[in-house]
């Protein structure tokens, strides 16, 4: 399925409007016009009617769909295909003349909501949307964090069930331990029933019916002391942890992995928020680390020796995982005399550095930590 959008129409007025729809939106934007309404010169592609054909295999090919037509007929076309709203594509359907844009089929995961707008927009008519968080002006759950890219965890009924209770007024807990902040509009108030808490223990002991928790930890115990409380609960994983990696040219996959997995499971960390990995410019094309940042769908990042060895100073205190839970932080890296790095690639460290290089922190939340031919450390990533 690819992310352009279908534009059909099947009338005179509703090709004119399609023509404009199309041309706003440019590249992103397939223009299909029935034959008998082509003007010389269109870009679009012509057909005949009947229009299901080419709706049906609209459908299969493409994320959004904007059907020129009434809202009647689009849904007897789209009805027999509808699988679920995870995988159906968007559809906006717009009437001839214009003066309405509804969002008729995944509003929210399938993002015909904003769609619904762009084209209410572009063509200067009134956006129909009916899904329950945006007219109730609250907290859409299956939506938070999208547009950063944060990945949520929960099973689908959960996530049903938290939507309800937001909807239905039911006192709603948000603790946030990572990631960006600005998931809701600035200037604008929490809906009245949704309270952000300072901890996870102050939000166990609430008498919220459910909890949105927004952390890069993996929590066991928090999780299974408010579900036994009662408490629907939706995690989300925010993209909020570099892992600086080190290794020998030629280390396996299979390591690495095995090495990150480790270092992750001993300090509840979640792998659903890893950001990026980051490591030495050398090693910019190392088989390992590539296939490894491949299968966690996550960039690259390498630095320079002269960047890497700035992080570092004479003497201090090494970094300490503990951190995290209090104390200061050295503002700078130990250089270590028998450091096997500075004696084969001319830097003090690796996987250390480029960790707080990449994201931005004064501390680590994993300290080096090794294997036979690699070393791994992890910090979060600062957000302004």
């Amino acid at each position: 399925m690819t992310e352009k959008t279908a534009v059909i129409a099947i009338s005179r007025n509703g090709s004119a409007l399609a023509r404009r729809l199309s041309a706003s939106l440019g590249e992103e934007s397939t223009l299909f016009l029935d034959r008998r309404f082509m003007d010389a010169g269109d870009n679009a592609t012509a057909f005949d009617l009947p229009v299901r054909p080419l709706v049906e295999t609209a459908f299969d090919e493409f994320q959004r769909l904007v059907l020129f037509m009434p809202v009647g007929a689009a849904v007897r076309l789209l009805a027999p295909r509808l699988a679920h709203k995870h995988h159906d594509p968007a559809v906006v359907c717009v009437d001839d003349a214009g003066r309405f844009a509804v969002s008729l089929l995944s509003g929210h995961v399938g993002g015909a909501d904003e769609l619904t707008r762009q084209v209410a927009s572009i063509l200067g008519g009134e956006a129909v949307i009916t899904s329950a968080s945006h007219v109730s002006e609250t907290l859409a759950v299956d939506l938070l964090g999208k547009e950063f890219g944060w990945k949520l965890t929960s099973p689908s009924t959960a996530v049903t069930r938290v939507s309800a209770a937001v909807i239905n007024g039911d006192p709603i807990g948000v603790f946030q331990s990572a990631g960006e902040t600005g998931w809701w509009p600035e200037g604008r108030p929490l809906p009245e029933n949704i309270q952000v808490f300072p901890s996870l223990e102050v939000l166990a002991s609430s008498s919220c019916a459910a909890a949105l928790l927004i952390t890069d930890e993996t929590i066991p115990d928090a999780l299974e002391a408010m579900e036994s409380s009662g408490k629907k609960v939706v995690v989300y994983r925010p993209r909020s942890l570099v892992v600086g990696m080190g290794c020998r040219k030629g280390a396996p996959v299979e390591e690495l992995e095995q090495l990150l997995v480790g270092a992750f499971q001993r300090s509840g960390l979640a792998r659903e928020s890893i950001a990026c990995i980051s490591t030495a410019e050398i090693k910019r094309d190392e088989p390992g680390i590539l296939q490894l940042a491949e299968k966690y769908g996550v960039a690259v990042l390498c630095y320079g020796a002269d960047e890497l060895n700035g992080m570092f100073q004479e003497g201090g205190n090494p970094p300490n995982a503990t951190l995290r839970n209090g104390g200061e932080s050295p503002a700078l890296l130990p250089r270590d005399p028998a450091s096997a790095p500075y004696r084969l690639l001319g830097v003090w460290g690796v996987s250390e550095p480029a960790a707080l290089l990449a994201s931005g922190a004064a501390e680590l939340l994993v300290a080096k930590e090794k294997s036979a031919r690699a070393t791994i450390a992890v910090a979060r990533k600062v957000f302004g």
